[in-house]
């Protein structure tokens, strides 16, 4: 035919011969048959050397034709590729709308293991281009046999042991062929070698002189970016091209014609140092960054020895969120502002949080956002090729963000549902620990500012004046009944302890229980206690007083003493009514009212 089948070309010396060339071209050449006309001579010195080298010419021009050839798709490709774009448009909006179709009638299941393995990634990107051809040559002299039996094969995939382990693997790729692309495999095919037959010098010398020709540079490729050098390729592998490298030969393409891919051109297939180099070069959106990060611990199962370069690929990773509240700007006659877009880097990103941390609270810049570690998946994220990426936040460390958080410095209105649920947070973590001193000191920087919110006149309120700082406050259960109209005591309010702030809690940040002894000692003219001290021992004796209000009731002078208005005693100086101690002119007795027992 005119178009021959792969190692199918014949030899024309005027007319057809049985000699094949061992390409899918034919060849009409001045060659000197034998005297049978049957075959090339290659037994005479004189005729075997103007033949050889009448066939290595030969090669050199079919190099040519290819180069020639490869040059017009590359045109075409890069003409058509606004075509391209507009079908991947039009199936990444089906493929959305599938998934939201998917999610709202099943649920995706987990993430499971891939049980296929792969050979070891290898780089080969020093191996020299004429070695190459060089090993093109042998390949022909080899006789290596063909299995492509069609003109386009599907693409066999690596199986998974779930349908989102096998499509991570392969990403999906079902864009149909293009014009260029068949033409592309069409040629590439035709250069696949055979053994040429009955002779099969033919076929070497015609290898010869393609790999004479141009031999500082391989032969061209198609790829995703356009027709480029075989060396500057890159061979699909597990799924490291779904991330954006530059110059990736489809797979479908690849298939249809391997050997063209990896002896002619000798492609090097994609390897982590390829993807390392891209991913520094670009910006990942979320859904690729979700995809990246579901897809590394698979591909770590079956490519031994890559986890090695987690920490390198995680610093060279940077990508961008989905403004979900992002609002339409409006068209003026200025012109518009460019959208400011945030940059994130993933070596950043230290922690997660787990299931046990309460849910809507503000998490640290460190810390994956609740809605993308959501989409992520928790089994994702603590995969155990990820130990030397992040690990779940500890409360400490969100700790030591939150009391610097405004929800907690600034006592803004619209913060109030935060700093509830904050409060409760601290406390329940505080109720759980059994060595508490370490922790009330990442709490310090709050002793002093104003985040308690209190009840006044009884009720809750919910504006920014209800926050106290807790040396202003009182436990919502304290009993100050008795200093009425003595002042204004506010209390935690009642709501926080319905939420599971304990009181031990409230109390180690400084929250008091009881009146201040300075207070007290100051209002006792006020409470008529000064006179008849009956009324202020008894609340003592209930009170739970601390360490500092023992220290101040024993020296400060606040007891009358009995037949002396002139001044007030400490209680070291005074002593029980006692008989025995009367005839003592000197001793001071506590001034008590004979007839009601004293209190023990």
């Amino acid at each position: 035919s005119f178009s021959p089948t792969p190692g199918s070309g014949r030899i024309f010396i005027g007319f057809r011969t049985s000699q094949t060339t061992g390409f899918g071209v034919h060849l009409a050449a001045p060659l000197m048959p034998t005297v049978e006309r049957e075959a090339i001579d290659f037994v005479d010195p004189a005729l075997r050397e103007f033949n050889s080298s009448l066939l290595e010419v030969a090669g050199i021009l079919m190099r040519l034709a290819l180069e020639h050839e490869m040059n017009r798709i590359g045109m075409l490709w890069e003409e058509n590729a606004e075509e391209r774009k507009q079908w991947e448009i039009s199936r990444e909006e089906e493929k959305r709308k599938q998934k939201e179709k998917d999610e709202s009638n099943t649920k995706s299941g987990g993430n499971a293991a891939a049980a296929s393995s792969g050979a070891k990634d290898t780089d080969n990107d020093n191996d020299s281009i004429a070695g190459s051809l060089f090993g093109f040559a042998s390949y022909m002299a080899r006789g290596f046999k063909s299995t492509v039996v069609e003109a386009i094969k599907t693409v066999p995939e690596i199986l998974g042991e779930d349908d989102e382990t096998t499509e991570l693997l392969n990403p999906r790729d079902d864009r149909p062929l293009s014009m260029e692309e068949r033409d592309a495999i069409v040629l590439m095919k035709a250069f696949c070698a055979r053994p040429s037959t009955p002779d099969d010098l033919v076929g070497q010398y015609l290898a010869k002189g393609f790999s004479r020709c141009l031999p500082s540079q391989t032969p061209p490729v198609l790829t995703m970016d356009g027709v480029v050098r075989g060396k500057d390729a890159r061979l699909c592998h597990h799924g490291l091209e779904a991330f954006g490298v530059p110059n990736v030969v489809r797979r479908v393409v690849h298939e249809n014609a391997k050997e063209y891919h990896s002896m002619v051109a000798g492609c090097p297939r994609l390897n982590i140092n390829d993807l390392i180099m891209s991913l520094r070069e670009q910006v990942l959106e979320e859904a690729m960054l979700i995809r990246f990060l579901k897809w590394w611990p698979k591909f770590c199962r079956i490519d031994n020895g890559v986890e090695r370069f987690g920490i390198r690929l995680k610093e060279a990773v940077r990508y961008q969120t989905n403004s979900e509240n992002a609002s339409p700007k409006k068209q003026t006659e200025k012109e518009e502002e460019p959208e400011v877009v945030q940059v994130n880097r993933l070596e950043s990103i230290l922690y997660y949080t787990d299931r046990k941390f309460p849910d809507g609270l503000p998490l640290p810049e460190t810390t994956f956002s609740p809605s993308l570690q959501k989409r992520i998946g928790q089994r994702t994220l603590e995969n155990n090729f990820y130990r030397d990426w992040w690990s779940v936040l500890p409360f400490e460390i969100w700790t030591s963000f939150i009391v610097y958080h405004s929800c907690m410095t600034k006592g803004l209105y619209p913060e109030n549902t935060i700093r509830r649920m904050s409060i409760v947070a601290i406390s329940k973590h505080f109720d759980s620990l059994e060595r508490k001193g370490r922790y009330l000191e990442l709490l310090a920087p709050i002793k002093d500012s104003p985040f308690l919110p209190c009840d006044t006149d009884g009720t809750d309120s919910n504006t920014t004046t209800a926050l106290k700082c807790p040396s202003e406050l009182y436990l919502a259960s304290s009993d100050l009944s008795a200093f009425e109209g003595c002042g204004d005591f506010h209390k935690v309010a009642k709501s926080l302890t319905k939420e599971g702030v304990s009181e031990e809690f409230l109390l180690a940040m400084g929250v008091r229980k009881t009146i201040s002894m300075d207070f007290l000692f100051g209002h006792l003219d006020t409470l008529k206690w000064n006179e008849n001290p009956k009324p202020l021992i008894n609340y003592l004796l209930n009170a739970d007083l601390s360490r500092q209000d023992l220290l101040k009731l024993r020296s400060t002078c606040y007891l009358p003493a009995e037949n002396d208005r002139s001044s007030l005693y400490a209680p070291s100086d005074l002593y029980l009514k006692n008989d025995e101690l009367k005839i003592f002119p000197f001793v001071k007795f506590l001034q008590w009212n004979s007839s009601e027992g004293m209190p023990s």
